[in-house]
């Protein structure tokens, strides 16, 4: 028997539910089983005392509602011993009627749910947290049925019971992710990310703060969202629209792009449409888990479009950036880092 299935017989016993087919299957798992030690913390000795005393009496209800012959056992002769901090059955066979073993049962089966419902007590993480590493894209689908799709080398934590009775949905990101936010106009969707707030109610956009990584930005592919700061809005974005932050400043400004680019990193791509060379290599590093150097400052500035398929490995795509940009990468394997040189652009 699995321990799915022991549960719910253990369950549906407790709660006096249970069909005699499935209390067979119960008293043939405890035939066949070893039963191990239950450890019981000292505040739950009353609750567990209370309920084997209601439990041992309707079993002997439904015993003597079966058999009137049957005497009324003493829980005391019982093959168990028991102590304030545990419970343990012996493994020594005894030679016991019908009821002394229904006895048995009762304290072991009651012992084993009421240790599993007080595990189940134990409180529930305050967060969920979810770290993805370089190199690679996760999916996740929230307690809400919103999904979300965590880019390399960024977190996303969110309360476990998102979505269920809370005023608002509301997750904390460091790094990239892409939201397709499932419909609930009774309780906003709220991304917090470093010093900006996302708030939408059923939309698809993405969020990008990353600590290190200028600027912060919020894009939108369909619906509409709220951004604001600790101290304003900074803007109601539509479709197509994404407000670029400068976090250390606080100027923002909103632009019109192309939406595909920011499918395209979901969809296992490294599309950069105009992005600095500092902005590129910044993503690159994240997914290839490596550090790029320039030999001069100025070439971080030089934009380019450039597009890859994220599987490329890293001497590969070296090597087209190479070709694409007239630049130089020398690879350094021992020190995990990549040294651009060349002539900057004007």
């Amino acid at each position: 028997m699995n321990q799915d299935r022991l549960d719910e017989l253990i369950d549906k016993y407790a709660f006096g539910t249970i069909t005699p087919e499935e209390l067979n299957e119960l008293l043939d798992w405890y035939h066949a089983a070893e039963i191990g030690t239950v450890e019981w913390p000292a505040d739950q000795l009353e609750e567990k005392d209370n309920l084997r005393e209601r439990m041992l009496l309707r079993l002997q209800t439904q015993i003597r509602s079966a058999d009137p012959a049957a005497p009324m056992a003493d829980p005391l002769v019982v093959p168990m011993e028991t102590s304030a901090g545990a419970v343990r059955s012996r493994r020594r066979l005894f030679r016991l009627g019908t009821w002394q073993v229904a006895a048995a049962l009762v304290i072991i089966f009651s012992s084993i749910w009421i240790a599993r419902q007080y595990l189940h007590l134990t409180p529930e993480p305050s967060w969920v947290e979810v770290k993805n590493p370089t190199g690679k894209i996760q999916a996740i689908r929230l307690p809400d049925s919103s999904e979300v799709w965590l880019n390399a080398a960024s977190t996303i934590r969110y309360f476990p019971k998102i979505g269920k009775g809370n005023d608002a949905r509301e997750v904390y990101l460091e790094g990239e992710a892409y939201f397709d936010v499932a419909e609930d106009h009774a309780h906003a969707f709220i991304v917090r990310a470093g010093s900006l707030t996302t708030t939408v109610l059923a939309t698809r956009f993405d969020v990008k703060s990353f600590a290190d990584e200028q600027p912060a930005s919020v894009s939108v592919l369909s619906g509409k969202v709220k951004v604001q700061d600790s101290t304003r809005v900074l803007d109601v974005l539509t479709a197509a629209r994404q407000l670029q932050v400068d976090v250390r400043t606080g100027r923002s400004t909103t632009v019109t792009i192309d939406t595909s680019q920011i499918e395209g990193w979901r969809r296992g791509k490294l599309q950069f449409a105009g992005q600095t060379m500092e902005e590129i290599t910044a993503s690159l590093a994240r997914w290839y888990n490596i550090q790029f150097v320039f030999a001069d400052p100025a070439i971080r500035r030089c934009r380019y479009y450039l597009n890859f398929e994220s599987t490329i490995p890293l001497q590969q795509m070296l090597a087209v950036l190479k070709e694409a940009t007239d630049l130089d990468f020398r690879e350094d394997a021992t020190r995990h880092t990549v040294t651009i040189s060349g002539k900057a652009c004007n």
